[in-house]
């Protein structure tokens, strides 16, 4: 690791090009510097707080808290209080303090029988006693509670940390010289055959920056001269492009990837803090452009969705009730209505309350009747079902067919038994 002193603590060398190459994940940039070889023992405290926290975040997140006492906390040689101490070195990362705090709090509570537990587990002739999962089982439910807190708090503490390091990026990385960069104005520079394009203010490089690829392609990294907005574009695998963008005080953030399958599709969406919990618009597009399917959601919460014919009519509409329930209305191609139904959360029985045929005949009266519901025309399959609806509910036999767009072909895909709307075979 190339590394130049600052206040007798070593600063990770990085130049402007490279790190604006991480973006919109600066911190992933300062982790590979970090841990490039053995730490030096006399890193910059608020420097190893964020290696501290990235392990819990790693572990935590994707194996949960059991994994982090066994991964971590076990091999800590009797010092498990030295990383809640090192978290707080780091006032961006306040937001991780109370969850490590928490997960070391229990670890007080379990660590002997736990590591006794652990031993044995190890050791195949060892002594019989409870396991590792018996020790927890008391506390699963403090365990799980805590858990879902820190699932839903992590991406914004993640960008809470790379807001401090574009605010101030001198306090986590010794900027290297770059030939030919003087950090003034717009400047060109070429790299490794790359030519760059940066352009700074006040020192820092706000952009729009554009970083060439050894394939021609263009990475463009761009902030508001406040560093409060940050947007950027970079190359992917498999020819794709991945543009995102994030407002640090609000956390909205948001991505568009393009050529995401190597097939020309795309999708765009809105979330929190770059995270998984989409909070906004979805779109799912072909590689004509066209909307395939869009979704709505709150903090997570799926809210409403639309699905589309290759004609770009809509074909199905899925939204939640204030009851918890999933209402569904289908439409023919052109957009005469066609079915409506209600997917309830209470029995997990599906109520149709509507089925119109192509011309707008009522095919059950007072939801007792005929079925024909029209399920998708994609990939040039017509697909459908028929049955019998008493009362609003499917009763008895309910076929699934498919055939050739202009009908030709017709067989059957699937065929199921059902009680007044619930599925015998299921």
């Amino acid at each position: 690791m190339t590394t130049m002193r600052t206040a007798d603590h070593p600063l990770p060398a990085l130049d402007w090009p490279t790190l604006l190459r991480r973006a919109p994940f600066f911190s992933a940039a300062l982790i590979d510097a970090l841990c490039e070889g053995d730490m030096p023992p006399d890193t910059a405290p608020h420097l190893r707080a964020v290696v501290d926290f990235d392990v819990f975040d790693a572990q935590v997140s994707n194996g949960g808290v059991d994994q982090y006492f066994r991964n971590v906390l076990l091999a800590m040689d009797g010092d498990p209080d030295r990383v809640p101490a090192s978290i707080a070195q780091n006032p961006a990362l306040a937001g991780a303090l109370p969850f490590v705090e928490e997960v070391h709090a229990l670890w007080h509570t379990i660590a002997p029988a736990y590591t006794a537990a652990a031993d044995r587990e190890d050791d195949e002739d060892g002594e019989d006693g409870p396991g590792c999962d018996a020790v927890l089982a008391p506390h699963a439910g403090h365990i799980e509670a805590l858990q879902q807190r820190f699932f839903a708090a992590h991406h914004a503490i993640r960008q809470a940390l790379e807001a401090d390091i574009v605010r101030a990026p001198e306090r986590y990385f010794s900027i290297e010289a770059v030939p030919g960069l003087r950090g003034q104005g717009i400047e060109h520079v070429v790299i490794d055959g790359g030519a760059h394009r940066l352009r700074f203010d006040d020192g820092f490089p706000v952009g729009p920056n554009v970083l060439e690829n050894e394939d021609g392609s263009c990475d463009v990294v761009w902030f508001s001269r406040d560093r409060m907005l940050l947007e950027a574009e970079t190359s992917g695998w498999a020819g794709n492009r991945d543009r995102r963008w994030i407002h640090y005080p609000s956390q909205a953030s948001g991505s568009w990837s393009f050529n995401f399958n190597g097939e020309g599709e795309s999708v765009r969406q809105d979330s929190r803090s770059l995270g998984l919990t989409q909070h906004g618009v979805q779109e799912f597009l072909g590689a004509d452009g066209r909307v395939q399917n869009s979704a709505v959601y709150w903090h997570g919460q799926e809210l409403r969705q639309e699905f589309f014919y290759p004609d770009g009519s809509l074909q199905l509409l899925t939204e939640r009730t204030s009851e918890g329930d999933e209402r569904h209305q289908r439409h023919w191609p052109g957009g005469q209505p066609h079915t409506d139904s209600v997917l309830q959360a209470a029995d997990g029985r599906t109520r149709y309350t509507r089925c119109l045929d192509a011309e707008g005949r009522d095919l059950a009266p007072g939801g007792t009747g005929r079925l024909v519901e029209l399920l998708s025309l994609d990939d040039g399959m017509r697909q459908w079902r028929e049955g019998t609806l008493v009362e609003g509910y499917l009763h008895g036999p309910v076929v699934r067919m498919a055939s050739h767009l202009d009908g030709t072909g017709a067989r059957e895909t699937e065929r199921r038994e059902f009680d007044h709307g619930q599925a015998r075979d299921w």
